[in-house]
């Protein structure tokens, strides 16, 4: 059986393209429009959307085990405790929504974002829309595992000003992943009406305006995670 070349790559460290999964890492946060354009070109020279490298998977991976750790090492300080928390963060938080959410963006972009008149073989490609959420959960990483992390002593705190910044800080990170994912989704030109993508900010700006009323996100998100 022909081993396809993301897993054969996966298999083989030496060969992965770490230079350019840094580069994409640092724009994916800072320019987002510059990764997605140089994922455009690569459809039009290799006529592929999607990565056929998992570096950035890989250092993406890298870098929630090092997040877990931390969090472990501060607020549940037993190996079995990080452990659990390495697991959660990369295969549910990461992997696993990553797996949901692509797969519902990809039947609804597929099904009703579609030009009209699009030849029969122009087809959304799934691992795509997988790279888009990896594009977009970056944003995620660095504000709620990285900066939530440096901040929580002042944003746990039992006051409303406290309570204000965490929550601000959950909704820009989860507002900013709609973003991106609309920026990723923009740049395929059979797709239409992609600003549509982006409606989900509404809930979360409604939900954030009802959780000021005494609900602080952080506080309710460390007790999933540590109990």
């Amino acid at each position: 059986m022909r081993v396809p070349r993301y897993v054969r790559l996966l298999l083989q460290p030496p060969t992965l393209d770490f230079e350019t999964a840094i580069w994409e890492m640092v724009h994916a946060v800072i320019a987002p429009r510059k990764v997605f354009k140089s994922m455009y070109y690569r459809q039009q020279t290799r006529n592929q959307w999607a990565r056929d490298d998992p570096s950035f998977v890989v250092l993406l991976t890298l870098l929630l085990v090092l997040a877990a750790v931390a969090w472990g090492l501060a607020y549940t300080p037993t190996f079995g405790g990080i452990i659990k928390l390495i697991l959660y963060m990369v295969i549910v938080d990461f992997l696993a929504m990553g797996v949901l959410i692509s797969s519902v963006l990809w039947f609804v972009a597929s099904k009703f974002l579609v030009r009209p008149n699009q030849n029969p073989g122009t087809k959304l490609e799934w691992a795509y829309c997988f790279d888009v959420h990896c594009n977009a959960f970056l944003i995620i990483y660095v504000l709620l595992y990285v900066v939530q992390f440096v901040l929580l002593p002042i944003i746990d705190r039992d006051n409303w000003t406290c309570m204000f910044l965490g929550n601000t800080l959950y909704l820009v990170a989860l507002s900013q992943y709609f973003v991106v994912t609309f920026v990723g989704y923009s740049y395929v030109p059979f797709l239409q009406h992609t600003d549509y993508l982006l409606s989900p900010i509404v809930g979360l700006a409604v939900v954030y305006v009802v959780c000021l009323f005494g609900v602080s996100i952080p506080r309710f998100m460390l007790t999933r995670y540590f109990y």
